[in-house]
């Protein structure tokens, strides 16, 4: 007798676990036993915010959902998912009508769709591409952990468009070493502080002018602007990282070409002084509280962000500037 050749068996690796999410009863028992019979693990759910629980709480290594759903919809849930988990792959399940939210799911990093009704090959079809991509990560992690030391130098336009998906290429070869805690803490942080070095320092766009142009849909026009002016178009963010197993830590250094800022007057306020804040300081705030060792140095447009394997206290603390750390 053949085997079946979309058994996820066949394929030579561990049970993965799938989340499957559908208000539709009907739709959802069949993404269940589809799941099933092909050699997964299988967990499932009718609402968005019960599948963000079950994430949470399983972490599953793929997810099949419905977009359109009573609450939290497909394309929050694959927010959410990503915000948590930058590598699940999201599987987008849309009905007549749903093209727009299913087309924002995509690019808020889901990884395939299916449009119902669907065939049942190509379900199946769709969940193998998948899993494939959740094992060539599970190689790329073990291929990593042989990494010993890893030092890297970027040189980056004034496109914060782009930075989340630099930060997937920067951290990578640290990922293997971290807790799922501190993955999330060190790219939030990462995010904030090249986003910073693009906005504040690069292109001087105030905390105050980008809420006002947030507010007036008009973000992307001043962001062009910056870029156009010829003063500021050749500025480039600097980044050097290295990764080194025997020093059991991770340091990332960024610089931009700005004026800088007065970082030890944020140093010096208090958690609620900091909170109270719109815009100027909040950044400072969020990485101050996600990372253990942040040294801003001289004029503050050069900080330091260190991170230690064995490291699971996480406690908050911007320090005053040292000679900083050679990368």
């Amino acid at each position: 007798m053949n085997q079946d050749p979309f058994q996820m068996d066949s394929l030579g690796a561990s049970k993965e676990h799938v989340l499957v999410v559908d208000d539709d009863f009907g739709t959802l028992e069949c993404l269940e036993e589809t799941a099933r019979v092909m050699g997964l693990a299988v967990s499932a759910a009718s609402t968005g915010e019960d599948a963000l629980r079950i994430f949470e709480r399983d972490q599953p290594d793929l997810v099949v959902t419905d977009v359109r759903m009573p609450g939290m919809d497909g394309l929050t849930l694959t927010q959410r998912i990503k915000t948590l988990q930058p590598d699940c792959p999201v599987i987008i399940v849309t009905g007549h009508g749903d093209e727009e939210t299913a087309v924002a799911a995509l690019k808020a990093g889901a990884s395939d769709y299916l449009r119902k009704p669907f065939q049942l090959l190509e379900l199946k079809s769709t969940i193998v591409r998948s899993v494939s991509l959740v094992r060539s990560r599970r190689v790329e992690m073990s291929a990593a952990l042989s990494v010993e030391r890893v030092e890297s130098y970027y040189e980056l336009k004034n496109e914060p468009e782009l930075v989340s998906g630099l930060l997937t290429c920067l951290l990578r070869p640290v990922d293997p070493w971290l807790s799922e805690t501190q993955r999330l803490h060190l790219r939030v942080a990462c995010q904030e502080l090249l986003m910073n070095a693009i906005e504040h320092g690069n292109l001087e766009i105030s905390a105050e002018e980008k809420l006002q142009a947030v507010l007036a849909d008009s973000y992307e026009r001043l962001l062009e602007a910056r870029r156009a002016d010829p003063r500021l178009n050749r500025r480039r963010v600097r980044v050097w990282i290295k990764h080194d197993v025997k020093e059991r830590r991770f340091v990332c250094r960024i610089c931009d070409e700005g004026h800088g800022f007065d970082w030890r007057r944020f140093v010096s306020a208090s958690p609620s002084q900091m909170l109270e804040r719109m815009g100027s300081g909040r950044g400072i705030f969020l990485i101050q509280t996600l990372l253990s060792e942040c040294r801003y140095h001289g004029n503050g447009n050069e900080v330091t962000v260190t991170i230690h394997y064995d490291d699971q206290s996480q406690a908050a603390g911007l320090h005053a500037p040292s000679s900083g750390v050679s990368v």
